[in-house]
């Protein structure tokens, strides 16, 4: 019975888990799909006067989006909901789009 309970209790934590890595990935796909509705999907066709994310380096998009979250700035539209995490997967998407 204690290795049935033991056992029960491993695939729970392991689903547990597994669901709060999915809506992580989904929350950070959220926020990118929220910057692309104005920078672009390739970082560079957003809309007139949003300046272009492609081409900029890894460090840098974090930087600007760090400096963007303390400055509790409206635009973009989440700067100041970023976390740590969201801004490192946002800014590993556009420095790799080319």
């Amino acid at each position: 019975m204690k290795g049935y309970v033991l056992a029960l209790s491993a695939i729970l934590l392991v689903a547990c888990s597994s669901q709060e890595t999915k809506q992580q990935t989904v929350s950070a796909s959220d926020k990118i799909q929220t910057c692309v509705s104005c920078h672009g999907a390739d970082g560079q066709s957003g809309k007139s006067g949003v300046p272009p994310l492609a081409g900029r380096s890894h460090e840098e998009l974090v930087a600007a989006m760090e400096r963007v979250r303390e400055s509790y700035s409206p635009q973009p539209l989440l700067g100041h909901q970023l976390n740590d995490e969201d801004i490192l997967v946002i800014a590993d998407y556009f420095s790799s789009v080319h």
